[in-house]
């Protein structure tokens, strides 16, 4: 009976009365309604010496709207005076259980000021409640439907943020101008793209972007730099993944100088994918201004592979800029080697030889200043139209093919300035007697064309001009032959003695004539009648440098006579005659990463003999295939030097580029737009 108590609102009632409660309490009281419990106590009746039990017939519930009862007492109340009621009467203290004259009892009470007055109270509090309780109901049903529609507005404007941002990852472009006022005529590409974009979109995302864009309009440079960072993040961490999956990696470094003249140096990783792709990652500019030393370097490219398992994973390295000159190269090579010894120093064929050889001369103040001299003539007409006509009327006529030289390719400038240096002397002059020709135009031209009357300039020019085009036949015979490794190394030699026999007086004199030619002789010191000592020191200087550049830059090329093992183009002929000294090679070279020497002899062999894999252009098809024929169980050890082999920087030039997974990153970018909103 104590649970009863405790739940039946008439006692509770009776017990503390209605204006007591709290208000919250009250309104619960009111939300749940009167207590309509089945009366089951009987009440006996005497007539005529005969007693009769009468029952409660819970039918007057409803013809007396105001009638309540409670379980527990087992008797009839009134709820208006239950609730309101000041004045004490059987219906709101003891209840009524009268059951033989329970009509004129009802009667009698209903009919009642008291009652009445406590009735139309209730009525009115019932009113007053439920209207409050629809109006909030209402308000909480209306601030819903306009929190899901303002939610849906959103989500449909930052799907077209995200498209703009994977639009901007995916074509590699930046995202922010140096200038990004409402002034500037260049806004950057993400808010010039965003303001083209947003007129085209529906009239319901303009009215909600003019609605927000005073709260958040996406174009700030905190969330546009928030959104690098983030893209920049995940990027790196998808790389990571990507290296540390992999079987092999191989590194190459180079160098550029910012706006800041700080030497910055790049960090790419070569590597093959879990899915059997070739890539190369930027990982990345580092600052090595302060210490440009081979140990410096180390630390670096320690610091930066290290957990991803240098000592067995990095099979390849190559160094290409200043800031990794031969001076340093010896060393910082060597240090590397002794973390990873299976990192062989190659040549990468994407990087132009002549470029990296000017690299290593740059040391030298004078070579470095010759250069930028011959860098500035090319970007002078390269970056002008009318410019280069005036090449194209003078210098085209008499080599047509000079029209299409291509201004970037150094050794071509520096080819064609050479043989038409008249020319060229002609095109300056015009230039700075044109009318039409700007300001600019007319300095610029003065500085170059002083350049061509300097002995010094038409020296070098010469000295250069003749080691570049051994050089360059060099270069593409490696680009053409790289699989080729024994023509490769023939061709390295003879570059390197046609080079070394230069290296006398009769050559320096024919080379200091040819200058005097073009220009004048250069003024004698106090000290010599005709100054061709410094000059034969220069000659000597930069045949030397060159020298030891070949000779470091492709010391490890007689370790790659393995790369013949993965030469498609001779497979038929491999089908008779197995390649038995690059498969020893192999095996010297890296005799901690393929054990099972016999069995990828014989993996070879049934691959050599497959008419199959006999018409394939590259190495990279037959990688693509195991792939997609799913035989890497069947052929594992093939597989893996064939990985091994497109690792290496020598073998070919990597087209795949880092590229936005859009999939994966629109996740994380929904949840960057997120925080903002």
């Amino acid at each position: 009976m104590r649970n009863d108590h405790l739940t039946d609102m008439v006692v509770m009632l009776l017990e503390t009365p209605f204006r007591r409660w709290h208000s919250d309490n009250k309104n619960d009281l009111l939300k749940v309604g009167k207590p309509l419990p089945f009366l089951s106590a009987l009440a006996p009746d005497k007539k005529l010496s005969k007693v009769f039990c009468r029952s409660f017939n819970p039918n007057l519930y409803q013809q007396h709207t105001w009638l309540c009862g409670s379980h527990y007492i087992q008797k009839l109340f009134c709820w208006p005076c239950l609730l309101l009621g000041k004045m004490k009467s059987v219906w709101n203290t003891v209840g009524y259980y009268d059951l033989k004259n329970l009509s004129r009892g009802i009667q009698i009470h209903q009919t009642s000021k008291e009652h009445i007055h406590n009735h139309l109270g209730l009525k009115n509090l019932e009113k007053n409640y439920f209207s409050i309780l629809d109006v909030v109901n209402e308000h909480g049903n209306l601030f819903k439907k306009n929190y899901n529609e303002n939610v849906r507005l959103n989500r449909l404007f930052m799907e077209h943020l995200i498209d703009l941002v994977l639009f901007l990852g995916k074509q590699e472009l930046a995202f922010r101008g140096h200038d990004e006022n409402s002034d500037s005529l260049n806004k950057g590409n993400f808010r010039e793209l965003f303001d083209m974009h947003i007129i085209r979109c529906s009239q319901e995302i303009q009215n909600h972007y003019n609605s927000i864009k005073n709260i958040f309009s996406g174009m700030s440079k905190s969330i546009q730099n928030d959104l690098i960072s983030c893209i920049s993040e995940f990027l790196i961490n998808q790389i990571k993944n990507e290296i540390k999956q992999c079987k092999f990696y191989s590194i190459q470094i180079d160098d550029t100088t910012d706006i800041s003249q700080k030497t910055q140096c790049s960090i790419i990783i070569r590597y093959v994918t879990d899915k059997s792709e070739l890539v190369e990652r930027f990982l990345g500019f580092h600052n090595v201004s302060e210490d440009r030393t081979a140990q410096g370097l180390f630390n670096l490219v320690n610091s930066v592979l290290h957990e991803f398992d240098i000592e067995n994973k990095l099979v390849g390295q190559c160094y290409d800029g200043a800031c990794v000159m031969s001076g340093h190269l010896t060393g910082l090579q060597a240090r590397v080697k002794e973390v990873a010894p299976n990192a062989l120093f190659t040549h990468c064929l994407a990087h132009r030889l002549n470029l990296v050889l000017q690299h290593g001369c740059s040391i030298n103040a004078k070579c470095r200043i010759f250069f930028a001299n011959l860098t500035g003539i090319a970007a002078y007409f390269h970056n002008s139209t009318s410019r280069t006509n005036f090449v194209d009327t003078i210098v085209g006529k008499r080599i047509p093919q000079f029209v299409q030289t291509r201004w970037s390719s150094r050794s071509k400038i520096l080819h064609t300035i050479v043989n038409e240096w008249s020319g060229f002397i002609n095109v300056f002059d015009c230039i700075s007697k044109d009318p039409k020709s700007s300001s600019e135009s007319i300095c610029c031209t003065i500085g170059h064309f002083k350049n061509l009357k300097t002995f010094e300039f038409a020296f070098f020019a010469l000295v250069f001009n003749d080691i570049f085009i051994y050089t360059d036949n060099l270069f593409n015979v490696l680009q053409n032959k790289s699989f080729d490794v024994e023509f490769c190394l023939r061709k390295i030699n003879i570059t390197y003695d046609l080079i070394n026999k230069k290296r006398n007086e009769p050559e320096f004199l024919k080379l200091f004539n040819q200058a005097v030619t073009l220009t004048k002789p250069p003024k004698a010191t106090r000290n010599e009648s005709n100054n061709q000592s410094n000059f034969k020191i220069l000659f000597y200087e930069i045949i030397d440098n060159i020298l030891m550049q070949l000779n470091t830059r492709f010391q490890d090329t007689n370790k790659l006579l393995f790369l013949q093992l993965a030469d498609v183009t001779k497979f038929k002929e491999y089908s008779c005659t197995f390649p038995v000294n690059a498969l020893n090679n192999l095996k010297s070279t890296y005799p901690n990463i393929f054990y099972n020497i016999n069995t990828l002899k014989v993996e070879l062999e049934v691959l050599y003999s497959d008419v199959k894999y006999q018409n394939l252009l590259h190495i990279y098809d037959m990688v693509k295939i195991i792939e997609q024929d799913a035989l890497k169980d069947i052929l594992p050890e093939a597989y893996k030097l064939f990985i091994l082999i497109l690792t290496i920087p020598s073998t070919s030039v990597s087209k795949k580029e880092v590229s936005l997974a859009s999939k994966e990153l629109k996740p994380v970018l929904e949840i960057v737009f997120h925080k903002f909103v």
